[in-house]
């Protein structure tokens, strides 16, 4: 049993009878107040680097790595690492080789994982001028030092739709996309689809069907989970996590959702995208927790959850399908998560 802070209802007052592995989170300094909660309530992580920076934007990516290395440490394991590797060198000579090479220190100091983002697909671009697409020939040296070395790679490409679309009262990402507007694909032409960036993906998943990919936030097709699921059909060394998108599934048709994760349940990740910022990590880690408990509450239970502005009935999964989602998908899917 997980220690007693972490119990929670299943229709009847019980402990969960597990430890529960968060898999995307974003965690870069020492936090000890966050690792002492999350041990509390009986939960693991994984805290993964992200390379966001386009253009001639300075690279964060040295501290980031160092920093999360370091939290991986004083953690004890607890919170495992991924590592990445920064793609705007992608037509320079020698680029994969660097690359990999940087990787490796990863490897070498425990990450069990590498990110890649959707500044490759959406911000990256040539000399020329066309944009870099995750299935570029630049790349796929990549992929095979990712899956020869055994780790696993965790890809956050594309976006919801609301970036191919006018900011209009009807779009419900203009909040995002205002502040953000270099992810704003609407009106931009030369800029791929987001048909075109998934079908890149696919193409390289299917090419490496040794290696492990995870696709980040429902790997991209939150708004339609009969896409992804034949997504999923076609490739079977793909799973998807579900960071930042467990509104998704509270929002949409409850039976639908169910029904889904159930058929799926042996390709479904549960994670968070919890991002530490500067500041109190105690509050922050208190703040974790509060996620962990709304949205275990609405995979575990009938109860009414409280999503962004409804409340909305969870989808009370089997313990079975519970303990898949939250530890075992992850064990097997991110070799090392538990070291």
């Amino acid at each position: 049993m997980v220690p007693a802070a972490a119990t929670m209802k299943t229709g009847r007052a019980a402990e969960v009878p597990f430890e529960r592995i968060d898999t995307h989170n974003h965690i870069h300094r020492s936090a000890p107040a966050l690792i002492a909660t999350m041990e509390q309530t009986g939960w693991r992580g994984l805290s993964i680097c992200d390379s966001r920076e386009v253009g001639d934007q300075v690279s964060v990516l040295p501290e980031m790595i160092l920093g999360t290395a370091k939290f991986h440490r004083e953690s004890q394991g607890r919170w495992a690492w991924a590592t990445t590797f920064d793609a705007r060198d992608f037509e320079k000579p020698g680029f994969a080789d660097r690359a990999i090479g940087g990787l490796q220190q990863g490897f070498d100091q425990e990450a069990i994982a590498v990110k890649i983002w959707k500044n490759i697909g959406m911000g990256i671009r040539s000399k020329s001028g066309e944009y870099l697409l995750p299935d570029n020939p630049a790349l796929l040296p990549i992929y095979e030092a990712i899956q020869k070395a055994g780790k696993t790679l965790i890809c956050h490409l594309a976006e919801p739709n609301a970036a191919w679309l006018p900011l209009d009262a009807g779009n419900t990402g203009s909040g995002y996309l205002k502040s953000h507007p270099e992810w704003h694909m609407y009106g931009h032409p030369e800029a791929p689809s987001k048909d075109t960036i998934l079908a890149a993906r696919d193409r390289f998943v299917a090419r490496y069907p040794k290696l492990r990919v995870i696709g980040c936030h429902l790997g991209s097709n939150e708004e339609d989970l009969d896409r992804l699921a034949k997504r999923l059909d076609a490739l079977p060394n793909l799973v998807v996590d579900v960071a930042s998108r467990v509104r998704n599934l509270m929002v949409g048709d409850r039976e639908k959702a169910r029904q889904f994760v159930l058929k799926y349940q042996d390709r479904i990740l549960y994670a968070t995208d919890f991002t530490l910022g500067p500041g109190d990590d105690a509050r922050a880690a208190r703040s974790l927790q509060a996620t962990h408990d709304r949205e275990w509450n609405f995979f575990a239970t009938g109860e009414t959850v409280q999503s962004r502005d409804r409340p909305v009935q969870g989808l009370a999964l089997p313990e079975t399908v519970l303990r898949k989602i939250f530890r075992e998908n992850a064990v097997r899917c991110l070799p090392g998560i538990l070291a």
